[in-house]
């Protein structure tokens, strides 16, 4: 009998800090566009948001057994918290050379 108050995302990060990567994958297929387009939103380049996609859904199998202990948010909010952290320092990185530059004259 499954649990009806956990959710199927919640089921697939319990799978996942079981090392189910299969859970990874229907995870990622299910959130990857709205992760890209909040990158994108961001960014403003293809390539930094997929990037930011990747990095985003690396971090939940990674700390898929984290998010558990301390789930007070959805999945869904927690992915999108993840991006947004690795978009904001994508343009941070962006701006350091430039900053680099300035004090450097």
């Amino acid at each position: 009998m499954q649990d009806t108050s956990v959710g199927p995302d919640e089921r697939l990060v319990h799978r996942m800090a079981g090392g189910d990567e299969e859970a990874l994958q229907t995870l990622h297929r299910r959130h990857s566009p709205s992760v890209y387009a909040l990158a994108y939103g961001l960014l403003v380049d293809p390539a930094e948001a997929e990037e930011v996609v990747a990095d985003t859904f690396a971090y939940a199998w990674r700390m898929a057994s984290q998010f558990l202990i301390t789930a007070n948010r959805s999945v869904f909010g927690w992915l999108n918290e993840v991006a947004r952290s690795r978009a904001r320092a994508v343009l941070q990185s962006r701006e350091w050379p430039a900053r680099s530059e300035t004090r450097l004259q």
